[in-house]
């Protein structure tokens, strides 16, 4: 159903602290460009007075009214129903931006106030940063990745190496390493159908040693590890979906490697044993 794509769109992607790694998971079959998204509209006081479930906490959208969403934030660490909350830079405190997030690939889109960061061109980028360390710097957009604004119908609106591409916030410029040459030690990795980039590569590299039918290729990347990129198969699990393989465990609508935290290296090299509450079990995740 289509709530449950958003909801585990919204707890794969806004969890944070040790989570917020999962923003950075890129599967391969990124559309060439955005559809056009529902924005939910910034409401009056009035209109936001009126709403029974505004700022109410919510665990999935039925349980806002329709003109709200039902939004994790990660820097209040709360999930609630929100409108957007601005619609020009004008409206945000200094040091931020506002900025389209869409929720999932056919969710709605909000517009909330972003913190402007220090990420460069062709950088990763949190689309919401909670550090300046993950956010674009002024006057880029993020995009996944930080590009300037281009024109979809002029190559050259981008500088080399980067095409233009239909996002949340307008177009903008993605890197693209195919045909070019790589330093020592990276290789040009895919991060989306168009989008690419030249790392170092962690784990197992599924994009040249295809996954089983029921897995999917995940690419991980983050903006505190640039040219790093974390590589791995993962079938889905929850609701609806067939149970882990032995030996994985469901977490975050993921199958994943468990591991004891007590056991030194247990995850190999570039990884890590976290767990994301009292409540969730112990798994590997990339070291970033």
């Amino acid at each position: 159903m289509r709530w449950r794509t958003l909801l585990a769109i919204l707890l794969g992607l806004l969890l944070p602290g040790p989570l917020v790694w999962l923003l950075y998971t890129a599967v391969s079959g990124e559309s060439p460009s955005a559809p056009a998204l529902r924005t939910i509209p910034m409401l009056s006081l009035e209109e936001r007075r009126s709403l029974l479930t505004y700022e109410r906490p919510c665990q999935q959208p039925e349980d806002c009214e329709s003109s709200l969403v039902c939004f994790f934030n990660p820097r209040r660490r709360e999930r609630y129903c929100t409108d957007s909350t601005c619609v020009t830079d004008s409206q945000c405190p200094a040091g931020f931006a506002c900025r389209a997030s869409a929720l999932g690939r056919d969710g709605p889109s909000l517009r909330l106030c972003a913190l402007v960061g220090i990420r460069k061109e062709g950088e990763a980028c949190h689309s919401l940063p909670e550090t300046p360390r993950e956010g674009c710097e002024q006057g880029l957009v993020c995009q996944g990745w930080c590009g300037r604004p281009c024109r979809l119908d002029d190559a050259a609106s981008c500088p080399e190496g980067f095409f233009c591409r239909e996002g949340p916030n307008g177009a903008s410029c993605l890197p693209t390493c195919e045909g070019r040459s790589c330093p020592e030690g990276q290789r040009c990795v895919r991060v989306g159908e168009r989008t690419s980039v030249c790392a170092q590569l962690h784990g197992e590299d599924c994009q040249r040693t295809p996954c089983s039918e029921q897995q999917r290729c995940l690419v991980d990347y983050a903006p505190q590890r640039p040219g790093e990129v974390w590589m791995r198969c993962s079938a889905r699990c929850g609701e609806n979906e067939p149970p882990c393989p032995e030996g994985l465990v469901c977490q975050v609508f993921r199958c994943r490697q468990p591991c004891d935290p007590e056991v030194p290296g247990v995850c190999g090299p570039f990884h890590q044993c976290l767990r994301s509450s009292e409540t969730e079990p112990w798994v590997c995740r990339p070291d970033y």
